[in-house]
Order: structure tokens, then C-alpha cells, then sequence
């Protein structure tokens, strides 16, 4: 901590005497006498404080001087800080195309996080591609660690350390995580017009030498990973199709015929089709989470389907399912800044507003705070076991 230039002590100075004169009563500070009923006369040639006791005039120079630069530091101290992002713009990456899940999750949390940082603009900005590791590497190599760019990070992250994907231009370990809004799986489906309606049906087509041709984003991604955790199973075969931009793009080559289905977060599913749904245009096989979606109770888990012997790929797929569409920041940002971060994250997650909105567009709210990401992480990027289960899974013919 150091002093304040002499340009910030006049101005911290003025300051004072601005309130002093608009508070009714010449000098006093917020009702505070500045000492023993003197009032404040200005600053001389030099910017000290003049001082004129009531009962004749004495300049008191140098012990009223020392007293409000100190005053002065305290708040240029606490303005510096906990006041730092006010007036300012965060820009947020969504590492999707527009009109996607993981956008529209994204600007859900953009539009409540200004209502509980005041006087900070929040900015999406879309970064497809990769599976969202286009913005992962953006914000890691190329933003400036002060707290003002921030990106969602999607699971496939993990999946690329486990297999050495050179595309992976960042240390995932050092991402400073905000936190995980939603408590998010994942549902496989199919177009309801196929003949692969069922893992039955997809059996028998296997055994013709067919193979249901589904999209996704990325190798790395949850779109293909899934998949293939259902293929290893239940001992089933899909054809993936990688290296779509983002969902929408998936979703309208659905719609036309060119893909039989897909594995999509179910938030982003009923967010973004939630008509396909009710219209019976596709059929629901199973959903990555746990236990009974209440969204789709009547949708049974890749966790029923599951032999005894293969559960040990679900435990992974777990693990790893928690840090998709979660806000990190890049390495380096200050402590204090991640704290209002952090906090206004949180707060964010609790609030009657941004529960109700969530739940109208199909998302489960579900906080995890950044910190115990971090832990989460640290922990199972260094599990052998897990990071060989991921390895499995992604050179799995």
C-alpha cells in the first residue's frame, strides 16, 4: 500500500470540503466537528487544509493534513476494490452458436448477474465451435486477467486432457471458476419417424448393419461422450457425427432428415424443442442423470439400463458432468475481484427471479460456488482411474 499522488490528495481534499459545505454546517464532516468547533477555510499555496478556530484564526496544518489523507487512502483503498467493476462492462463468451442451450443458459445469467452486480454491464458474446473450447482457449491465452471476460466451459474439457487433444491450448486446473448455475444431464433421443425408437430396435439394426447416425459438437463433447458411454453398456453401435458449430445447427438437421437423433442437455432440450416433446416429433431413450428427471419422470436412466459391471463409466460420466456450462475466469485474476464474483454468483442462484425464469425455459437451477469447482477439478484430473475410464470411452470404436 502506498500514498496517494498528489493529484488524488487535492481531489480527496475538495472532496471533503464539497461535503462539508453541502451537509448545512460549515465545518462538519457527516456531523462530525473537524476539531474543537474550527471550521474549514480552504487549502493554501501548497493544498494543506486551513483551519480557523471560532474563536480566532490558527491553521492547524499538519495533524488535520495527515488525518484526512488517511481518511482519503481508506477510501480510494475501498473504491479500488469492491467498487471496481461498477461503471464497467464483463463480456461473457457463450461457447455456442446463438439460439442454442448453452447461449441461452448463458444469457439467463447475464441478465440476472447486472440485477445483482449494479452498475455492471454484462455482454455475451458467441464463441462456437469445438465444443466451446474455441472461447476456453481465447479466454486463456489471449484475455487479460482483470475480471472483466468471462466464459462457460463445457465438460469436453476433461474428456480432451484424458485423450492429449492438442486443440487444448490451456491448463484447465488454473481456470478460476465462478460457478455452476444449473444441475444439468444429459437425454439421449430420436427422431420418433426412424426405426431406432427403442435400444431394442437399435439392436436389431446393429445386427443389419445399421447404425443410427447422430450429431454432435465435438469428439470432446458431451454430445458424442454420452453416446458413447450408452454404445459401451448396453453394447450398442452409433455413428457420431462431429463438428457442428452449436445445437441449432444439430437440431435443424434433425428436423430435415439428414440426423436420426442426438444426446442433448435436457435443460437446453425443453428450452430450445420443447414442442418436439409434446408433439411426439421424437422419442425419448434415456437421460445421464442419477436418478428420475422430474422434468421427463417418465424417461428412465442410463443408470437402470446399466449392468453392475459397467457402472464405473457413470461414475465418471458424473464427474465430469457438473462443470458443463459452468463460468470460469482466466488464470491470474485478483482475489478480490473473484470474491464479488463468486458472491454475486451465488446470490444470483437464490433469487425468486431467476429461479422462476429458469424453471419457464426447462433449466434446473443448482448451485455449486466456483470454489469447490476448482477442488472438483483438481481432484479428478488427477485420478488415474477416471482419466483412463475418459480415455475408454473416447477411443471406444
Amino acid at each position: 500500500m502506498g500514498l496517494l499522488d498528489s493529484f488524488e490528495k487535492l481531489r480527496c481534499l475538495e472532496k471533503l470540503h464539497r461535503h462539508a459545505r453541502g451537509s448545512g454546517h460549515p465545518g462538519d464532516l457527516g456531523g462530525i466537528n473537524y476539531a474543537l468547533g474550527s471550521r474549514f477555510r480552504g487549502n493554501d499555496a501548497k493544498g494543506r487544509v486551513m483551519i480557523e478556530n471560532v474563536k480566532g484564526s490558527k491553521s492547524i496544518h499538519f495533524i488535520l493534513t495527515i488525518l484526512f489523507l488517511n481518511l482519503c487512502w481508506v477510501v480510494s483503498a475501498h473504491s479500488q476494490s469492491g467498487n471496481f467493476f461498477e461503471g464497467k462492462t464483463i463480456t461473457l463468451f457463450a461457447g455456442s452458436s446463438a439460439g442454442g442451450g448453452t447461449d441461452i443458459a448463458t444469457r439467463l445469467i447475464a441478465r440476472h448477474m447486472e440485477r445483482h452486480m449494479p452498475g455492471t454491464r454484462f455482454m455475451v458474446v458467441n464463441k462456437p465451435g469445438a465444443g466451446g473450447m474455441i472461447a476456453a482457449n481465447e479466454l486463456y491465452n489471449v484475455r487479460k486477467p482483470d475480471g472483466l471476460t468471462m466464459s462457460t466451459m463445457n465438460t469436453g474439457a476433461l474428456f480432451g486432457i484424458a485423450t492429449g487433444n492438442d486443440a487444448l491450448k490451456f491448463d484447465l486446473r488454473k481456470f478460476i471458476f465462478v460457478g455452476q448455475a444449473f444441475d444439468e444431464a444429459q437425454t439421449v433421443y430420436m427422431r420418433s419417424t426412424t426405426t431406432y425408437t427403442s435400444f431394442d430396435s437399435i439392436r436389431k439394426a446393429n445386427k443389419e448393419g445399421k447404425q443410427p447416425k447422430m450429431g454432435a459438437q465435438s469428439l470432446d463433447h458431451t454430445s458424442n461422450v454420452v453416446v458413447k458411454i450408452v454404445a459401451e453398456i448396453l453394447g450398442l453401435e452409433f455413428q457420431v457425427i462431429p463438428g457442428y458449430p452449436g445445437t441449432p445447427e444439430i437440431l435443424l438437421d434433425i428436423e430435415r432428415g439428414a440426423l436420426d437423433g442426438r444426446s442433448q442437455g435436457t435443460g437446453s432440450l425443453l428450452s430450445t424443442r420443447r414442442a418436439w416433446i409434446e408433439q411426439r416429433f421424437i422419442r425419448l431413450l434415456a437421460t445421464s442423470k442419477n436418478k428420475r428427471d422430474p422434468r421427463i419422470p417418465e424417461v428412465q436412466t442410463i443408470e437402470e439400463l446399466a449392468p453392475s459391471g459397467k457402472k464405473n463409466l457413470l461414475s465418471a460420466l458424473y464427474a465430469a458432468e457438473n462443470i458443463g456450462r459452468s463460468i470460469v475466469l482466466p488464470p491470474g485474476v485478483p482475489p478480490e475481484r473473484v470474491k464479488v464474483l463468486r458472491d454475486a454468483f451465488a446470490a444470483m442462484t437464490q433469487d425468486p427471479q431467476f429461479l422462476k425464469e429458469g424453471e419457464k425455459i426447462g433449466l434446473e437451477i443448482g448451485l455449486t460456488r466456483g470454489e469447490e469447482l476448482n477442488r472438483d477439478i483438481e481432484s479428478t484430473v488427477g485420478d488415474k482411474e477416471i482419466m483412463g475410464i475418459y480415455r475408454k470411452i473416447m477411443t471406444a470404436q
